[in-house]
Protein backbone atom coordinates (compact mmCIF):
# COMPACT_ATOMS: atom_id res chain seq x y z
CA UNK A 1 0.00 0.00 0.00
CA UNK A 2 1.30 3.29 -0.91
CA UNK A 3 1.30 5.94 1.67
CA UNK A 4 0.56 9.86 1.85
CA UNK A 5 1.10 12.36 4.81
CA UNK A 6 -1.34 11.75 7.64
CA UNK A 7 -1.87 15.57 7.70
CA UNK A 8 -2.59 15.69 4.30
CA UNK A 9 -4.77 12.64 4.22
CA UNK A 10 -7.11 14.11 7.05
CA UNK A 11 -7.24 17.27 5.26
CA UNK A 12 -8.75 15.64 1.95
CA UNK A 13 -10.79 13.36 3.74
CA UNK A 14 -12.90 16.13 5.79
CA UNK A 15 -12.92 17.83 2.07
CA UNK A 16 -13.88 15.11 0.46
CA UNK A 17 -17.02 14.24 3.35
CA UNK A 18 -18.04 17.99 3.69
CA UNK A 19 -17.41 19.87 0.45
CA UNK A 20 -15.08 22.33 2.18
CA UNK A 21 -12.26 23.57 0.03
CA UNK A 22 -9.10 22.42 0.70
CA UNK A 23 -6.28 25.10 1.52
CA UNK A 24 -4.46 25.10 -1.80
CA UNK A 25 -5.74 25.15 -5.02
CA UNK A 26 -6.58 21.93 -6.67
CA UNK A 27 -4.50 22.31 -9.76
CA UNK A 28 -5.60 22.33 -13.38
CA UNK A 29 -7.44 19.38 -14.88
CA UNK A 30 -7.68 17.12 -11.59
CA UNK A 31 -10.06 16.77 -9.28
CA UNK A 32 -9.20 17.60 -5.55
CA UNK A 33 -9.99 14.40 -3.98
CA UNK A 34 -10.58 11.40 -5.77
CA UNK A 35 -12.39 8.27 -3.74
CA UNK A 36 -12.41 4.60 -6.28
CA UNK A 37 -14.26 1.80 -4.40
CA UNK A 38 -12.62 -0.33 -7.13
CA UNK A 39 -9.08 -0.04 -7.66
CA UNK A 40 -9.97 -1.65 -11.28
CA UNK A 41 -11.33 1.84 -12.20
CA UNK A 42 -7.45 3.81 -11.52
CA UNK A 43 -6.83 3.47 -15.50
CA UNK A 44 -9.92 5.16 -16.77
CA UNK A 45 -9.67 7.45 -14.14
CA UNK A 46 -6.17 8.72 -15.55
CA UNK A 47 -6.93 8.65 -19.29
CA UNK A 48 -10.15 10.50 -18.73
CA UNK A 49 -8.03 13.29 -17.35
CA UNK A 50 -9.65 13.19 -13.50
CA UNK A 51 -6.00 13.06 -11.74
CA UNK A 52 -4.36 16.17 -11.49
CA UNK A 53 -0.81 17.53 -9.86
CA UNK A 54 -2.79 17.71 -6.54
CA UNK A 55 -5.29 15.53 -6.61
CA UNK A 56 -5.36 12.85 -3.98
CA UNK A 57 -6.41 9.72 -5.58
CA UNK A 58 -8.00 7.02 -3.29
CA UNK A 59 -8.46 3.42 -3.89
CA UNK A 60 -9.63 0.63 -2.03
CA UNK A 61 -6.61 -1.47 -1.55
CA UNK A 62 -7.38 -5.45 -2.35
CA UNK A 63 -5.25 -8.52 -1.77
CA UNK A 64 -2.71 -7.26 -4.78
CA UNK A 65 -2.63 -3.70 -4.30
CA UNK A 66 -3.22 -0.50 -6.00
CA UNK A 67 -1.42 0.87 -8.66
CA UNK A 68 0.24 4.53 -8.62
CA UNK A 69 -0.35 6.92 -8.41
CA UNK A 70 -3.33 5.82 -5.97
CA UNK A 71 -3.28 5.77 -2.52
CA UNK A 72 -4.59 2.27 -0.64
CA UNK A 73 -6.34 2.37 1.90
CA UNK A 74 -8.73 -0.59 3.78
CA UNK A 75 -12.40 -0.63 4.75
CA UNK A 76 -14.93 2.01 3.71
CA UNK A 77 -15.96 5.49 3.85
CA UNK A 78 -18.92 4.88 2.30
CA UNK A 79 -20.44 2.41 4.61
CA UNK A 80 -22.44 2.74 7.96
CA UNK A 81 -20.30 1.65 11.06
CA UNK A 82 -17.41 0.87 8.65
CA UNK A 83 -13.86 2.41 9.26
CA UNK A 84 -11.51 3.68 6.64
CA UNK A 85 -7.55 2.75 7.33
CA UNK A 86 -4.94 3.91 5.96
CA UNK A 87 -2.48 0.43 6.67
CA UNK A 88 -0.38 2.97 9.32
CA UNK A 89 -1.49 5.02 12.27
CA UNK A 90 -4.59 7.02 10.61
CA UNK A 91 -8.59 5.63 10.96
CA UNK A 92 -11.75 7.34 10.23
CA UNK A 93 -15.35 6.03 11.26
CA UNK A 94 -18.31 6.26 9.58
CA UNK A 95 -21.54 6.49 11.48
CA UNK A 96 -25.04 6.61 10.04
CA UNK A 97 -27.35 10.07 11.66
CA UNK A 98 -29.75 8.11 13.58
CA UNK A 99 -27.16 5.70 15.15
CA UNK A 100 -25.04 8.12 16.24
CA UNK A 101 -26.44 9.06 19.40
CA UNK A 102 -26.03 5.22 20.34
CA UNK A 103 -22.52 4.79 18.94
CA UNK A 104 -18.75 5.33 20.73
CA UNK A 105 -16.88 7.89 19.21
CA UNK A 106 -13.31 6.52 19.61
CA UNK A 107 -11.82 9.06 16.91
CA UNK A 108 -12.26 10.99 13.91
CA UNK A 109 -15.67 10.05 12.77
CA UNK A 110 -17.78 11.51 9.82
CA UNK A 111 -21.84 11.37 10.39
CA UNK A 112 -23.75 10.52 7.57
CA UNK A 113 -27.07 11.18 6.59
CA UNK A 114 -27.97 7.66 4.35
CA UNK A 115 -31.93 7.84 3.93
CA UNK A 116 -34.53 9.21 4.84
CA UNK A 117 -34.66 8.11 8.21
CA UNK A 118 -31.49 9.64 9.31
CA UNK A 119 -32.72 12.68 7.60
CA UNK A 120 -36.38 12.96 9.71
CA UNK A 121 -33.12 12.43 12.66
CA UNK A 122 -31.43 15.19 11.78
CA UNK A 123 -34.15 17.08 11.27
CA UNK A 124 -35.67 16.23 14.73
CA UNK A 125 -32.50 17.27 16.48
CA UNK A 126 -32.57 21.02 14.63
CA UNK A 127 -36.23 21.06 15.98
CA UNK A 128 -35.09 20.41 19.33
CA UNK A 129 -32.59 22.76 19.49
CA UNK A 130 -34.56 25.73 18.27
CA UNK A 131 -37.62 24.84 21.10
CA UNK A 132 -35.27 23.92 23.64
CA UNK A 133 -31.59 25.65 23.69
CA UNK A 134 -30.58 21.47 23.46
CA UNK A 135 -28.14 20.05 21.28
CA UNK A 136 -26.69 16.44 20.25
CA UNK A 137 -24.24 15.59 22.01
CA UNK A 138 -22.52 13.47 19.09
CA UNK A 139 -22.44 16.22 16.91
CA UNK A 140 -21.04 19.16 19.31
CA UNK A 141 -17.71 16.66 19.64
CA UNK A 142 -14.83 18.20 18.14
CA UNK A 143 -13.92 14.67 16.27
CA UNK A 144 -16.88 14.27 14.53
CA UNK A 145 -18.00 16.24 10.94
CA UNK A 146 -21.17 16.38 9.29
CA UNK A 147 -21.42 14.82 6.02
CA UNK A 148 -22.56 16.80 3.10
CA UNK A 149 -23.93 19.59 6.33
CA UNK A 150 -24.60 22.21 3.38
CA UNK A 151 -26.92 20.27 1.36
CA UNK A 152 -28.58 19.01 4.45
CA UNK A 153 -29.54 22.91 5.52
CA UNK A 154 -29.80 24.75 1.89
CA UNK A 155 -26.78 26.79 2.83
CA UNK A 156 -23.96 27.72 -0.18
CA UNK A 157 -21.08 25.58 -0.42
CA UNK A 158 -19.27 27.69 -2.83
CA UNK A 159 -16.38 25.13 -3.07
CA UNK A 160 -18.18 22.15 -3.82
CA UNK A 161 -18.29 20.47 -7.66
CA UNK A 162 -16.49 17.66 -9.43
CA UNK A 163 -13.22 19.90 -8.97
CA UNK A 164 -13.50 18.77 -5.61
CA UNK A 165 -14.14 16.01 -5.08
CA UNK A 166 -15.59 12.64 -6.47
CA UNK A 167 -17.17 9.02 -5.54
CA UNK A 168 -16.61 6.48 -7.98
CA UNK A 169 -18.79 2.98 -6.86
CA UNK A 170 -17.70 -0.44 -8.15
CA UNK A 171 -19.83 0.06 -11.13
CA UNK A 172 -17.98 2.94 -11.83
CA UNK A 173 -21.05 5.56 -11.77
CA UNK A 174 -19.50 8.76 -10.38
CA UNK A 175 -21.14 11.21 -8.51
CA UNK A 176 -19.74 14.13 -5.44
CA UNK A 177 -20.74 11.97 -2.96
CA UNK A 178 -21.49 8.38 -2.35
CA UNK A 179 -25.41 9.51 -1.45
CA UNK A 180 -25.76 11.85 -3.84
CA UNK A 181 -26.87 11.45 -8.05
CA UNK A 182 -24.83 9.65 -10.35
CA UNK A 183 -23.43 12.73 -12.63
CA UNK A 184 -21.52 10.02 -15.04
CA UNK A 185 -19.04 7.02 -15.14
CA UNK A 186 -15.36 6.99 -14.39
CA UNK A 187 -14.83 7.64 -18.42
CA UNK A 188 -16.54 10.96 -18.60
CA UNK A 189 -14.33 14.49 -18.59
CA UNK A 190 -14.67 16.92 -15.82
CA UNK A 191 -15.10 19.54 -17.80
CA UNK A 192 -18.41 16.80 -18.77
CA UNK A 193 -19.02 16.01 -14.94
CA UNK A 194 -18.92 19.84 -14.18
CA UNK A 195 -21.49 20.81 -16.35
CA UNK A 196 -24.23 17.97 -15.43
CA UNK A 197 -23.22 18.98 -11.59
CA UNK A 198 -24.13 22.78 -12.85
CA UNK A 199 -28.04 20.85 -13.71
CA UNK A 200 -28.30 18.82 -11.19
CA UNK A 201 -27.70 21.32 -8.37
CA UNK A 202 -25.36 20.89 -5.44
CA UNK A 203 -28.00 19.68 -2.81
CA UNK A 204 -29.22 16.74 -5.35
CA UNK A 205 -26.05 15.91 -6.44
CA UNK A 206 -25.22 15.53 -2.26
CA UNK A 207 -28.10 13.70 -1.63
CA UNK A 208 -30.36 12.70 -3.86
CA UNK A 209 -29.48 9.08 -3.40
CA UNK A 210 -30.34 9.43 0.16
CA UNK A 211 -33.32 11.77 0.33
CA UNK A 212 -35.86 12.13 -2.33
CA UNK A 213 -35.27 15.97 -3.22
CA UNK A 214 -39.10 16.43 -2.34
CA UNK A 215 -39.01 15.72 0.93
CA UNK A 216 -35.66 17.60 1.78
CA UNK A 217 -36.95 21.01 -0.49
CA UNK A 218 -39.90 20.72 1.83
CA UNK A 219 -38.20 20.56 5.19
CA UNK A 220 -35.17 22.77 4.32
CA UNK A 221 -37.94 25.61 3.53
CA UNK A 222 -40.46 25.14 6.71
CA UNK A 223 -37.14 25.39 8.45
CA UNK A 224 -35.02 29.01 6.92
CA UNK A 225 -33.25 28.88 10.69
CA UNK A 226 -31.35 25.54 9.59
CA UNK A 227 -27.85 27.09 8.02
CA UNK A 228 -27.96 29.12 11.35
CA UNK A 229 -28.46 26.23 13.62
CA UNK A 230 -25.04 24.29 11.60
CA UNK A 231 -23.45 27.46 12.85
CA UNK A 232 -24.24 27.07 16.30
CA UNK A 233 -23.37 23.93 16.31
CA UNK A 234 -19.85 24.38 15.23
CA UNK A 235 -19.74 27.19 17.44
CA UNK A 236 -20.47 24.85 20.27
CA UNK A 237 -18.11 22.40 19.04
CA UNK A 238 -15.18 24.40 19.00
CA UNK A 239 -15.67 26.24 22.29
CA UNK A 240 -15.98 22.52 23.62
CA UNK A 241 -12.46 21.68 22.35
CA UNK A 242 -11.12 24.54 24.18
CA UNK A 243 -12.65 22.98 27.40
CA UNK A 244 -16.20 25.51 27.30
CA UNK A 245 -19.17 23.45 28.03
CA UNK A 246 -22.53 24.18 29.28
CA UNK A 247 -23.18 27.32 27.16
CA UNK A 248 -26.56 27.94 25.63
CA UNK A 249 -27.12 29.51 22.08
CA UNK A 250 -28.65 33.10 21.83
CA UNK A 251 -31.95 32.22 20.05
CA UNK A 252 -31.95 28.38 20.05
CA UNK A 253 -34.88 28.36 23.02
CA UNK A 254 -33.53 31.40 25.31
CA UNK A 255 -32.22 34.56 24.85
CA UNK A 256 -29.53 36.19 26.93
CA UNK A 257 -31.83 39.12 27.55
CA UNK A 258 -34.64 39.19 29.54
CA UNK A 259 -38.22 38.84 27.90
CA UNK A 260 -36.56 39.21 24.42
CA UNK A 261 -38.29 36.52 22.33
CA UNK A 262 -36.22 34.00 21.58
CA UNK A 263 -37.55 33.59 17.96
CA UNK A 264 -36.34 36.64 15.82
CA UNK A 265 -34.59 37.90 12.41
CA UNK A 266 -31.16 36.36 13.27
CA UNK A 267 -31.98 32.72 13.05
CA UNK A 268 -32.40 32.86 8.98
CA UNK A 269 -29.25 34.84 8.90
CA UNK A 270 -25.99 32.58 9.25
CA UNK A 271 -23.74 35.01 8.49
CA UNK A 272 -24.73 37.40 11.82
CA UNK A 273 -22.60 36.66 14.80
CA UNK A 274 -23.74 34.34 17.30
CA UNK A 275 -23.53 34.94 21.22
CA UNK A 276 -23.11 32.02 23.31
CA UNK A 277 -23.38 32.29 27.35
CA UNK A 278 -23.66 30.35 30.40
CA UNK A 279 -24.08 31.40 33.84
CA UNK A 280 -20.65 33.63 33.79
CA UNK A 281 -18.80 33.98 30.88
CA UNK A 282 -20.48 35.57 27.71
CA UNK A 283 -18.93 34.30 23.82
CA UNK A 284 -19.51 36.03 20.28
CA UNK A 285 -18.79 33.59 17.77
CA UNK A 286 -18.14 35.22 13.86
CA UNK A 287 -17.49 32.82 11.40
CA UNK A 288 -13.80 31.24 12.70
CA UNK A 289 -13.37 33.92 15.00
CA UNK A 290 -14.43 33.90 19.18
CA UNK A 291 -13.95 36.07 21.77
CA UNK A 292 -15.34 37.14 24.94
CA UNK A 293 -17.60 39.50 25.55
CA UNK A 294 -18.74 41.66 28.11
CA UNK A 295 -22.62 40.84 29.45
CA UNK A 296 -24.36 44.21 28.85
CA UNK A 297 -23.05 44.34 25.60
CA UNK A 298 -23.78 40.62 24.54
CA UNK A 299 -27.31 41.75 25.52
CA UNK A 300 -27.04 45.19 23.12
CA UNK A 301 -25.82 42.92 20.15
CA UNK A 302 -28.37 40.15 20.68
CA UNK A 303 -31.09 42.70 20.65
CA UNK A 304 -29.85 44.37 17.27
CA UNK A 305 -29.58 40.78 15.80
CA UNK A 306 -32.56 39.85 16.83
CA UNK A 307 -34.46 43.04 15.20
CA UNK A 308 -32.72 43.16 12.20
CA UNK A 309 -31.93 46.78 13.15
CA UNK A 310 -34.96 47.45 14.38
CA UNK A 311 -33.61 48.13 17.77
CA UNK A 312 -36.20 51.08 18.63
CA UNK A 313 -36.39 51.45 22.75
CA UNK A 314 -34.52 48.10 23.33
CA UNK A 315 -31.06 49.84 22.85
CA UNK A 316 -30.28 53.40 23.97
CA UNK A 317 -27.31 55.46 22.13
CA UNK A 318 -25.19 54.99 24.23
CA UNK A 319 -25.32 51.37 24.61
CA UNK A 320 -24.93 51.14 21.23
CA UNK A 321 -22.08 52.87 21.11
CA UNK A 322 -20.24 50.98 23.60
CA UNK A 323 -20.90 47.78 20.99
CA UNK A 324 -19.52 50.11 18.26
CA UNK A 325 -15.96 50.35 20.27
CA UNK A 326 -16.40 46.87 21.20
CA UNK A 327 -16.63 45.69 17.87
CA UNK A 328 -14.13 48.24 16.33
CA UNK A 329 -12.05 46.43 18.91
CA UNK A 330 -12.34 43.13 17.23
CA UNK A 331 -12.31 44.54 13.56
CA UNK A 332 -16.02 43.94 13.10
CA UNK A 333 -18.81 45.74 11.20
CA UNK A 334 -22.26 44.69 11.67
CA UNK A 335 -24.46 43.32 9.03
CA UNK A 336 -27.34 44.99 9.70
CA UNK A 337 -28.01 48.73 9.81
CA UNK A 338 -28.96 49.96 13.30
CA UNK A 339 -31.97 52.33 13.94
CA UNK A 340 -32.44 54.10 17.03
CA UNK A 341 -35.56 56.74 17.13
CA UNK A 342 -34.05 60.11 17.71
CA UNK A 343 -35.85 60.02 21.06
CA UNK A 344 -33.16 57.65 22.57
CA UNK A 345 -30.04 59.66 21.15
Amino acid sequence: MDTTDRGRLKQHLISWATASPLAGPVGSGGVGTLVLADPAHIPAVMAAGLVGPRTLLLASDDATGVLAPAVGYHGSLTEAGDEFSNGQDFFLQTHAYAASPFMTVFGPTVVRVFDQSDFEAFLADADRALAEGVFPDFLITSSVVLADAAALTGAHAPADGPALRLYADRDGQVSTSPTGAVLGTVHDSLANLTERFARTGPGAAALDAAVPAEAREAALLARPFLPRYLEAVAALCSLMARGVTGLRVSGFGSRLTPGLAAAGADLADPTLPLVLYGDQDTYVVVGSRLFSIDRHAAQTLERVLATSGEAGDLVSADQLDQLDQLLVRHDLTLPVPVRVPAAAR
